[in-house]
């Protein structure tokens, strides 16, 4: 089998911006500027980065009372700083748990808002569809931070690695009851998914049996989670962590099946040294999970089971008998020559989206967009203004909540339309990423498009409004509103309606629309059902020289534009990636 084809036609604006619309959130004129005079190899350098240092962690920006000096809700964490290595304890006034895990949800909604031109933020998300856990099972913010701050970590490196650390992650511990598996009462939960949703599939290669699940979870039994310990001979909560309990360990060889090519996994009796682990016994139990891992890890399917979840998520739903053979074998093929590379899922995505398959015209425009795609996607393409912190967020409290009362925005709209980031509904994820045949037909209904309709219109028309008086320090609130008139002014040449048209469908469109729709658009909006295009380059000009002018025109100018965007964000086509 040789190696994945690469894209070798002619790599113009239709093809970044296709590939700029499946890695990022949303395409914005200033992406389209910085890279359109680089080619592809030049892009997928910058595209498809090694794993960069992990972000600022979130913030306190809730609070119960808006006087300081009376607010109790997490009396342990100075507002503006960070709670993320301060665990919270049952003597406190009130209990911040809610608050917090909150708090993780904005933040990382931040975070796709504010990425920068990578795919690294689309590949948090991909994990959120592959290694699941659920804040909503999980219950504690400490935990679900840890994990996803292991998805960062890998994220465009070793998935190996990051199977063997999620594997003892306090969060998955607790999500899939490994903390509850024993040897008196092995519990299959971890053991199963594992292996049937995390690295082998359920599809036709996936020759593992119940016994192979049943022996898993004797591998990994002992295991559990501290929440708190006693310290001074008090009770004190703590940041989970993971522990070994020796006598709930089954000691036992582990027979697998011939899908594994009946592998036994024992306990390693010539480890001697305990490092880095506290006992020799917790050594031993560990080097097992290893010896598991690797062992699933040998098969061949497992690449191709990544190589197809990454494939649906990037590319299409559709795996013919042709992409099989074209693209998912060689690009399994990668993976496993790179089985142990710290950088293996930047080689493997750099392939995939460097194909020949990729840029292919049916895998254009063929996806309907997820909540996070569509609603991110279109802050970020309109540039829709969202505050940033200052430099001591703990002293300037205004811009501070600003920042997260706006993420918070963008957070409902995803959960209304049925996206909760690092809230999957069950351990399978989000079913659009795999539930046959509808996969991404699932995103849009009755019940969840009226939200995308509700989001879109508030985007394009509404003020976003933090009166002072519900601010933390009640000195001052803010202000958001969308301002159409600055964002038409990135444009090549808005005084022309027709380019101003073109420019706008080209950024905001999957399809591509005929000349007689954009010319459509142009009398309906920019003209106003006037004949001559310099009805709108007249009032154009006069409006940008003068924007209190008494032109009676021109003074349409931004109401204009407002239902022009608001109409394209109503489109199907707008919907569509």
């Amino acid at each position: 089998m040789g190696s994945i084809k690469p894209f070798s036609g002619p790599f113009g604006k239709p093809e970044l911006i296709h590939l700029l619309r499946r890695t990022m959130f949303g395409v914005k004129k200033s992406d389209l500027n910085f890279f359109k005079s680089k080619n592809l190899d030049e892009v997928l350098q910058v595209l498809v980065p090694k794993t960069p240092a992990l972000p600022d962690p979130p913030l306190r920006a809730y609070y119960n009372n808006v006087d300081p000096t009376k607010d109790t809700l997490d009396s342990l964490v100075k507002f503006g700083t960070t709670w993320v290595d301060t665990p919270a304890q049952a003597s406190q006034p009130a209990n911040p748990s809610g608050s917090r895990r909150n708090s993780l949800k904005q933040w990382l909604t931040g975070l796709q808002l504010h990425q920068d031109r990578s795919v690294y933020e689309k590949m948090i998300m991909f994990y959120q569809t592959l290694l699941v856990t659920e804040d909503a099972v999980v219950e504690n913010s400490h935990a679900m931070y840890n994990t996803q701050s292991l998805y960062r970590k890998y994220a465009m490196g070793n998935y190996k690695q990051l199977i063997k650390d999620i594997t003892l992650d306090a969060g998955m511990l607790r999500y899939l009851n490994g903390e509850r598996n024993t040897k008196s009462a092995p519990d299959e939960n971890y053991g199963r998914e594992l292996q049937e949703l995390f690295c082998i599939g359920k599809g036709p290669g996936s020759g593992y049996t119940e016994d192979d699940v049943k022996a898993a979870a004797k591998v990994m039994t002992g295991w559990y989670v501290i929440y708190n310990e006693k310290i001074n001979n008090v009770t004190t909560n703590v940041i989970p962590r993971k522990a070994f309990n020796k006598n709930n360990h089954d000691t036992n060889p582990k027979v697998f099946s011939a899908f594994y090519k009946d592998a036994v996994i024992q306990p390693d009796l010539k480890i001697t040294n305990p490092a880095p682990f506290a006992t020799i016994d917790e050594r031993r139990a560990f080097d097992e999970v290893e010896q598991l891992i690797t062992m699933i890890f040998n098969t061949d399917e497992l690449s191709r089971y990544i190589c197809r979840r990454l494939w649906n998520y990037f590319v299409y739903y559709d795996i013919t008998p042709e992409i099989e053979s074209e693209v998912i074998e060689p690009l399994a093929e990668l993976f496993r020559a790179n089985v142990d590379h710290q950088d293996q899922m930047q080689i493997v995505v750099k392939a995939l989206l460097g194909s020949e398959y990729f840029f292919k015209p049916e895998h254009r425009g063929c996806m309907i967009k997820s909540p996070a795609d569509f609603h991110i996607g279109m802050a970020r393409t309109f540039d829709f203004p969202i505050p940033r912190q200052s430099a001591d967020p703990s002293k300037d409290f205004t811009n501070l909540e600003a920042q997260y009362y706006m993420w918070n925005i963008f957070r409902t709209y995803n959960v209304n339309a049925g996206q909760d980031v690092n809230d999957p509904p069950n351990v399978a994820g989000w079913a659009a990423y795999y539930q046959t045949p509808s996969f991404h037909e699932i995103w849009i209904d009755t019940a969840t498009y009226p939200f995308r309709k509700g989001a879109y219109e508030a985007i394009g028309r509404s003020n976003f409004t933090l009166k002072a008086a519900n601010t933390y320090d009640g000195k001052s609130g803010f202000l958001n509103k969308m301002n159409f008139v600055d964002f038409v002014k990135q444009f090549d040449n808005p005084s022309d309606p027709n380019e101003l048209i073109r420019e706008a469908v080209e950024l905001l469109f999957g399809p591509p629309l005929s000349q007689a729709t954009k010319d459509q658009l142009k009398t309906n909006y920019l003209l106003l059902g006037q004949a001559t295009d310099y009805y709108w380059t007249d009032a154009w000009d006069v409006y940008i020289a003068n924007p209190n002018t008494s032109d009676p025109e021109s003074k349409k100018v931004p109401q204009m534009l407002q239902d022009l965007f608001v109409y394209l964000m109503s489109a199907a086509e707008f919907h569509i990636c």
